[in-house]
């Protein structure tokens, strides 16, 4: 394992990895007088000389889906299809069908779809427009769509998207005649599976229980036939008993975990018999090699689904179901259950944070020092601490944070307390915490919580001030574009222009064209303008190749 990343955990590991791969802030950028202009030409300049710095096939998604909401699909298609040398770009197609029916260009999602020449792909785009139809009433229109879907695996999606649109709505009866639907398309697979998950969500919330345990029997029937063979139907029962245990009814849940219990019993009980045999094999005749070849049963219960089940409720679930939830899977933990190796330590991470998040630390941090791994029993700390703060207890989740040797882990724990105290609004003693983080990355990351709190309280220069210390660029341009949509139109193009500075133009995407009408088309027009002259025979353009961005500095 890579070192440092089970304490920082994969997403803080990979963020700090790349932000120190970019290095520090340059000297100077944090000075007053730096891109001072509040005016839209300077912003859009500033945009134009960045506009390469962010490459690959994600950039060019995001900026695509950016230019749809804009209200410009025509040029977010010629930016797709622009991308030469890359596979997929009729995949991104779909995504902008998406995207343009959740901005309401109904018409230009449907233009978009219809415009696909893979028949795949567009019943693909028109099963992802079908719910945009539906949310803007016409439910008939949907309808309508979902019968021209073409191949026949893409119907239950059609239909049960379009019942959950409709049952968002509050027509509920309409809602379940459509998942009915769906579950009448759909065939033995995943797909039969997910829409009789969204048809026994839409039946409870309409009062039919009788009907929701139904549709919910026929998925446990699913996974029980289809074992570990069926792709994604550990995530469908997960769903299931998620559902069900949010609701106080565990009787699946209890069921399932006999199952899990009795295979890991069984396989224990194997491999020791079969130690037991090979030891008197040896002991008959040492120069015999003597191999017994069982075929191990498959259970009908993939283990995973206990781990997964409680990360799915950790956060959703009442305190009694959760406690509930602990006892039961910490009786699957006893030394004589036979869950050892991933599946035992993927059981005692869930149950441990579930712990946590519902306050009960000293069960939680007894289980943590089982681990014998040092760096995973600093990580798995690390992470109570977050949980704990996430329930609230600020108070104990610092001092336990103060209390991890492991100088990785701290650093995580403590950021994860500055951020929660931020969210409550308690940015004084959020700010004061934040010289407690070992780390010099981590606690620049912190400050970035502490900026946004303060932005929401009211307080754009302070947040400002508090933004330019942060070390590391292209952190501190996450922190100032948080400032962005909080800040009046001057101040928000002058912090977007010195956030694209130093971080790119991605960090302020979301909100540019709300601040600079044409900013989001500046980055297309020069993106595309440096694919044309890259390409022979399409004439001239803006200059080829990478251009560093405004700090200096290529990507």
């Amino acid at each position: 394992m890579l070192k440092g990343l089970a304490q920082w955990g994969q997403d803080l590991y990979w963020t700090r990895i790349g932000d120190q791969r970019l290095g520090l802030a340059p000297p100077g950028s944090g000075d007053p007088g730096l891109l001072r202009s509040g005016s839209t030409p300077c912003l859009l300049t500033v945009l134009r000389l960045a506009a390469h710095q962010e490459r690959g096939r994600r950039s060019d998604s995001d900026l695509a889906a950016a230019l749809v909401r804009a209200g410009r699909p025509a040029l977010a298609v010629e930016l797709v299809r622009s991308g030469a040398g890359r596979s997929g770009p009729e995949e991104d197609l779909v995504h902008l069908v998406r995207t343009a029916g959740e901005a309401g260009d109904l018409d230009g999602a449907r233009a978009l779809a219809e415009s696909l020449t893979d028949r795949a792909l567009r019943d693909s785009a028109l099963v992802a427009h079908i719910p945009a139809v539906a949310r803007a009433g016409d439910h008939e229109g949907a309808a309508g769509l979902a019968r021209t879907v073409r191949y026949p695996h893409n119907w239950p999606r059609a239909w049960a998207g379009l019942a959950k649109a409709v049952a968002d709505g509050g027509d509920l009866p309409a809602a379940l005649g459509y998942a009915a639907r769906a579950v009448e398309c759909a065939g033995a697979g995943a797909e039969s599976g997910r829409a009789l998950v969204t048809a026994m969500e839409i039946a409870h919330a309409a009062g039919d229980h009788v009907l929701a345990g139904v549709f919910a029997d026929r998925v446990e029937e699913l996974v029980r036939r289809e074992g570990r063979k069926g792709t994604g139907q550990r995530a469908l029962l997960v769903a299931v008993l998620a559902f069900e245990a949010r609701n106080g009814d565990l009787d699946r849940l209890d069921a399932v975990l006999r199952s899990v219990a009795r295979a890991a019993a069984a396989r224990a009980a194997e491999e020791a018999e079969a130690a037991a045999a090979g030891s008197r094999q040896r002991d008959a005749d040492p120069d015999v090699l003597c191999l017994t070849i069982r075929a191990r049963p498959s259970p009908h219960f993939d283990a995973r689904i206990v781990p997964e089940l409680l990360e799915a409720v950790a956060e959703s679930a009442d305190r009694d179901v959760a406690l509930a939830l602990a006892d039961r899977v910490e009786e699957l933990l006893r030394p004589d259950a036979g869950f050892e190796g991933f599946e035992g330590f993927a059981l005692r991470e869930a149950v441990t944070l579930l712990l946590a998040r519902h306050g009960q630390v000293e069960r939680a941090t007894a289980l943590a020092d089982r681990i014998d791994d040092p760096d995973l029993r600093a990580a798995r700390k690390a992470g109570v601490v977050e949980a704990l703060a996430r329930s609230g207890d600020t108070d104990r989740a610092e001092a336990l944070a103060h209390a991890l040797a492991d100088r990785r882990a701290r650093s995580r724990a403590l950021m994860a307390v500055v951020g929660e105290l931020a969210r409550r609004g308690e940015t004084a003693r959020a700010e004061a915490l934040v010289p407690a983080i070992p780390d010099r990355w981590g606690r620049g990351e912190a400050l970035i919580d502490v900026v946004g709190a303060l932005a929401r309280q009211g307080e754009p220069e302070r947040a400002e001030d508090l933004a330019h210390t942060i070390p590391h660029g292209r952190a501190r341009a996450r922190a100032l574009a948080a400032l962005v949509e909080r800040s009046e139109p001057a101040r928000a193009r002058r912090l977007a222009a010195r956030a694209v500075f130093l971080g790119g133009w991605a960090t302020v995407l979301d909100d540019l064209e709300e601040i600079a009408p044409g900013g989001i088309v500046a980055i297309a027009d020069e993106v595309m303008s440096g694919r044309r002259a890259r390409t022979p025979g399409t004439g001239g353009g803006a200059t080829a190749g990478t251009a560093p961005g405004p700090s200096g500095r290529r990507p």
